[in-house]
């Protein structure tokens, strides 16, 4: 499947939990949970436009402060998103740092911060310039399909999951993207330029086949009109777009499954918690986390087709392969043996 993003779990199952998604014809990245950031370099977290925070427990909030010493001094926005309380959380982030010289400084760094609650998107900005005081607080609401990010390459959609405290699982959607056949382009004699751009918007926005496009001529100062539909036979290739699943930290109830499974439905990557081994079911309800056998069951009744497991519970550090096969035979529907 040819795809322009990248995703990859940022450290080892058994190290804290966070994704890192690369976007491989553009300068950009997106972080989903802020944990240990010690394995992504200076320039790669430089090319981040928005992190997405499940929750602030330590394991996925303490990469934090890497953050905002690696983006502080630089004109640019970053943007956060998270559960209830995640403006709070981050105001006190800031607040734990003296700021008298932030004047000196000719750039400066704007935090926006999205919280995410059930009765609507709490906003709130952090600017270097101001001392990162809490300004510009508004509400806006919260669409029922979860979408909190709808950028021209790229689309978010959270749901509000359970964790005792209210924990973020997200679904990356990449848009639909066009090539060009250069090969062709050059055999029909057509002059390469702005038109180009015009005709993937055109096939993007579904326009109909008989619009007529212009098209300029190699060598000639005259164009000729072509119907779309011909243009997209002889020239376009349209590639969906690859769709990650990300989830962690969740008990495995009814309420949360349907939640789950109504996110990641058809993902082509779906990373998912797994702390726990089949037999600890019983454990896993007792600290809101899933069981390797529920990961791959939420991820066969979403119908995906790649489950990454992840966020093993350190205490099962001689386990590692038993963690993905009991997963991968519940994906595939097949018994669970459990190791006594």
């Amino acid at each position: 499947m040819k795809t322009g993003i990248q995703p990859a779990l940022i450290n080892d199952p058994f190290g804290d939990p966070g994704l890192l998604v690369q976007f491989l014809l553009e300068k950009r990245v997106l972080l989903f949970d802020l944990g240990d950031l010690s394995a992504v370099s200076n320039g790669t977290l430089l090319k981040v436009s928005h992190v997405f925070v499940s929750h602030t427990h330590i394991d996925h909030f303490i990469g934090f402060d890497r953050l905002l010493r690696t983006f502080f001094g630089r004109e640019t926005t970053l943007t956060i998103f998270g559960p209830e309380n995640i403006i709070q959380n981050v105001a006190g982030k800031l607040a734990g740092f003296t700021w008298n010289l932030v004047e000196l400084y000719s750039e400066s760094l704007t935090i926006e911060v999205v919280e995410v609650r059930q009765s609507g998107l709490l906003k709130g900005t952090f600017r270097a310039i101001d001392r990162f005081k809490l300004c510009n607080e508004r509400q806006e609401p919260f669409e029922n399909d979860g979408l909190i990010v709808d950028d021209p390459t790229f689309s978010v959609r959270t749901a509000i999951l359970e964790h005792r405290v209210p924990c973020l699982g997200f679904a990356l959607q990449e848009k639909p993207h066009i090539n060009i056949n250069k090969d062709k382009l050059q055999s029909m004699k057509a002059e390469p330029g702005p038109w180009l751009n015009e005709l993937k918007q055109s096939v993007l926005r579904s326009e109909a086949d008989s619009t007529l496009i212009a098209v300029p001529l190699r060598g000639s100062e005259s164009s000729q009109d072509i119907p779309l539909g011909q243009l997209k036979s002889d020239l376009i290739e349209v590639f969906a777009g690859q769709k990650i699943g990300y989830v962690v930290d969740t008990v495995f109830n009814d309420r949360n499954r349907k939640k789950i499974v109504k996110l990641v439905e058809s993902a082509d990557v779906f990373f998912c918690e797994s702390p726990f081994l089949a037999d600890e079911e019983a454990r896993g309800q007792e600290r809101c986390h899933l069981t390797s056998r529920q990961a791959g069951t939420l991820a066969r009744e979403a119908g995906v087709k790649q489950l990454q497991v992840f966020h093993f519970s350190s205490r099962h550090k001689d386990c590692r392969e038993q963690f993905y096969n009991e997963a991968l035979e519940a994906f595939q529907g097949q018994p669970v043996s459990i190791e006594k």
